[in-house]
């Protein structure tokens, strides 16, 4: 049988069906005529707006909702209403039209066949907003937790660098530039072979360096200044193993070399203390005899007997003797013990006195250039120690200068610290770089057949007993320059 056309109630029926449907639905749903203009609303737009629907019926869409205009995020409506070009977006933190909470909401836009008007569809999601704000959360999370990250690689003691797998460099922390002497960019893109000092030996080392297994290499700064450093490596590799950088850890040890040469110097200048403690107490003894016979010799020698003066040069040798190896003994065992106030000028013009005796023929091609401050207070110390030391150091600079050169000896007050500063400076051969950390080594000598290498261990040994500080400066034909520095104490005149 042929379908019977429905009468007027059912028709009724069913319009009432569609629209109970619409009215109920869980959506927000908006019908414009071809216009835009408001002809139904359902109760769950209603609710989502909350606006009574009956003040907004039959009102132009974009006027009564003007505010969502206003932020930008209805741009697809007007191309809904004029090319019939349907849309559908999610937007955040939006304000609706009526109230001010921010809401995150789907809105979607098709056009009614067939040219009957146009359908707008809205859904406010508290999950998506919940989602969101649990995304931005985690963001906020991530990122205070990169920046804590950075800030702690920034300011690590180590120098933290990031390389591809060639070895050009990606990052490099705040540590490592300042250390170097490069700004960041500067070195960003660039091969980490240029930081060392033997760039072309980079593959054979780093190979060694691998695992965190540290190895020792001579790095070099944007001055072209050197330090020694221990270098490590390690690849930084995804969960699956997957290769993203090379991470190279380098730690300054500038102080730590320091520290070690300082501390086998201690060592080897405790071994020289007791060597020479032994070496004073063997000599002493035949030295007591000596001084007593020749006293004896000289109580039998009459004054006018020719041979007396010999005898009165061996008397006043043999005191001499004795009297060092009692100030050699008590700077081993008791330094200041016999301290007394001295003249530090004074000892500095005897010593000069002094070396200039024991090399008369070098003295005599020499400019002597003598500053001695009038203003330095005397200090509290062993003046015939202070002598020997000084001419231990006078001597080796007469000596460094066998064609000529000037000698000049400095003394003067420093305010900070408060201390009186010595300087002697010479413009002879200077010391070459691989013979500093050894100077104050006992025994050790550049002279052939001259030097017993003991002077500067004697003198090192002394100016730390008077608390006092020793450098010195020199370069290969430059010449060198010997600065000791005493600490000036409340009880030291002024």
């Amino acid at each position: 049988m042929p379908d019977q056309p429905k009468d007027a109630t059912e028709k009724e029926m069913e319009f009432e069906l569609l629209k109970n449907i619409l009215e109920h639905i869980p959506i927000g749903i908006i019908v414009l005529d071809s216009e835009g203009r408001i002809k139904l609303l359902n109760q769950w737009q209603e609710k989502i707006s909350k606006i009574n629907r009956e003040r907004i019926i039959d009102t132009f869409f974009h006027d009564t909702y003007q505010r969502l205009f206003d932020q930008g995020i209805m741009d697809g409506y007007w191309d809904l209403i004029k090319n019939g070009t349907p849309y559908n977006y999610t937007v955040h933190d939006i304000y609706p039209q009526f109230y001010d909470q921010k809401i995150t909401a789907i809105s979607r836009g098709v056009k009614l066949p067939p040219d009957q008007g146009f359908v707008l569809l809205h859904e406010v999601s508290e999950e998506m907003k919940r989602d969101k704000q649990g995304l931005e959360r985690l963001e906020d999370q991530l990122a205070e937790a990169n920046n804590f990250l950075m800030n702690l690689i920034d300011t690590s003691p180590n120098v933290v660098i990031t390389t591809n797998n060639d070895g050009f460099i990606r990052s490099i922390n705040r540590t490592g530039q300042q250390l170097f002497g490069f700004q960041e960019e500067d070195l960003l893109g660039s091969h980490i072979s240029g930081l060392l000092e033997n760039g072309a030996e980079f593959e054979q080392q780093f190979q060694r360096a691998v695992d965190g297994i540290g190895i020792e290499l001579t790095c070099l700064k944007k001055d072209r200044q050197s330090f020694p450093a221990r270098i490590q490596t390690r690849d930084v590799v995804t969960k699956n193993g997957k290769f993203q950088a090379k991470l190279v850890l380098i730690n300054d040890l500038t102080w730590e070399k320091r520290l070690q040469e300082k501390l086998e110097l201690t060592q080897k200048l405790a071994i020289y203390s007791e060597l020479m403690a032994g070496i004073a107490h063997q000599l002493n003894n035949p030295l007591v005899g000596v001084v007593s016979f020749s006293s004896l010799l000289l109580d039998r020698t009459d004054a006018s007997d020719p041979k007396r003066e010999l005898v009165e040069t061996i008397h006043d040798a043999a005191q001499k003797c004795q009297l060092m190896l009692s100030s050699l003994m008590k700077s081993i065992h008791q330094p200041e013990s016999a301290f007394q106030p001295v003249d530090l000028n004074e000892i500095l013009e005897n010593a000069l006195d002094v070396a200039k005796a024991e090399e008369p023929v070098l003295s005599a091609n020499l400019a002597f250039d003598i500053q001695l401050g009038g203003d330095i207070p005397s200090i509290r110390g062993d003046s015939f120690q202070l002598l020997e030391a000084f001419r231990n150091i006078l001597v080796n600079a007469i000596q460094a200068m066998p064609r000529g050169g000037q000698l000049k000896v400095q003394s003067r007050l420093n305010d900070l610290p408060p201390a009186v500063a010595i300087e002697i400076s010479d413009t002879g051969e200077g010391i070459l770089q691989e013979n500093m950390p050894r100077i104050y080594d006992p025994f050790f000598s550049t002279k052939r057949n001259k030097g017993t290498g003991l002077g500067l261990s004697f003198a090192f040994q002394v100016m730390k007993a008077h608390s006092a500080r020793i450098v010195v400066e020199s370069e290969p034909q430059q010449g060198s320059t010997f600065i000791m520095s005493f600490p000036l104490r409340q009880e030291d005149s002024q």
